[in-house]
């Protein structure tokens, strides 16, 4: 939807439209919403104020359970009998806060046990389920990624840090890959209220596929060795030695075919197009410094690559468009 902003009075005053007319276009104008956005952002603000209080006064998860159901039923209730969309926002705010309470009380409940997919599963579901029922486009993409979980991958966070760790490479690209094609797919089937949920959810399984490659030609991949754990050192050794053992140049090449064809056959200027030479540049910079190090000459060097890509990029886009 684009939205066009006129000024009717200069409009009028340069004989480019009548005040007639003006006073018509006056009437396809959107009403004003900076008052009723400050009012769902006061009521949010309460919500999570009440929430926190109630924590502090019951700290148990049972509290953090009774929360998140309660967000979850006011917010279908505004989903229900808010016809003009005027608590939109306050809508949106309570979904969130009661999916992701209800995956955060899945997660603390049953964290004993880290070894079963069962509790990863039923968050990826119970997010997804939200999602899908209140439409939110926010809760897509946490949805997709807890399925990473299934397989090792994740993210970590220390001081002034972040991190993304991917723990079975192959595997990961095998399943967001598929998950990729399934939800671009799905997005020609079905309704158009659900297409842009469907379109999230394939770039989210996207971001996962090139996270895994990288992951992989930096490191490679022995196939299977998530399911192990730190102390099974001795099992670990022998299955060490009958593992599949993919190394990280298989990657290397496969993940710049990959981005390249992806460049290539997808519509030019669009996401898929843009993401993959987004990648392709971190990838090049991550081989670059990997062969050569981190130093003063590598540095020199990269930078006239760089600007010697972009000088040749700039001819061959004026080139396109004459």
């Amino acid at each position: 939807m684009h939205i066009i902003r006129l000024e009717l009075e200069s409009l009028v005053q340069q004989g480019q439209i009548s005040p007639q007319e003006a006073a018509r276009l006056k009437g396809f104008a959107l009403p004003d919403q900076k008052g009723s956005l400050l009012i769902n952002l006061l009521l949010i603000f309460g919500a999570l104020s009440v929430a926190a209080g109630t924590i502090a006064l019951v700290p148990n998860p049972a509290t953090g359970l009774v929360l998140a159901l309660a967000a979850l039923g006011g917010a279908e209730i505004l989903r229900r009998i808010d016809v003009d969309a005027s608590l939109k926002v306050l809508g949106a705010g309570l979904t969130l806060m009661g999916a992701l309470g209800l995956a955060g009380w899945i997660g603390w409940e049953f964290r004993e046990s880290a070894e079963s997919l069962y509790p990863t599963l039923a968050i990826a579901g119970v997010l997804g389920a939200a999602a899908i029922w209140f439409r939110s486009p926010f809760l897509v993409a946490p949805a997709v990624l807890a399925l990473g979980a299934t397989l090792g991958s994740g993210t970590g966070y220390w001081h002034a840090s972040y991190g993304i760790f991917v723990e079975e490479p192959t595997l990961t690209i095998l399943m967001f890959g598929a998950l990729t094609g399934g939800f671009y797919v799905m997005r020609g089937k079905v309704v158009e209220a659900y297409e842009g949920l469907a379109t999230i959810a394939a770039r989210t399984s996207l971001f996962m596929v090139n996270f895994a490659f990288w992951v992989g030609s930096l490191w490679g991949d022995r196939i299977g060795q998530h399911w192990f754990a730190p102390d099974e050192w001795a099992a670990r050794e022998d299955w060490q030695a009958q593992a599949i053992d993919i190394p990280d140049h298989v990657f290397t090449l496969g993940w710049a075919a990959f981005l390249i064809a992806m460049i290539v056959k997808a519509r030019r200027g669009g996401f898929l197009s843009t993401l993959s030479i987004v990648f392709l540049s971190i990838h090049f910079y991550t081989q670059y410094f990997e062969l050569l190090g981190a130093n003063p000459a590598s540095l020199v060097v990269g930078g006239v690559i760089l600007v010697g890509l972009a000088v040749g990029g700039t001819h061959l886009f004026r080139a396109s468009r004459a």
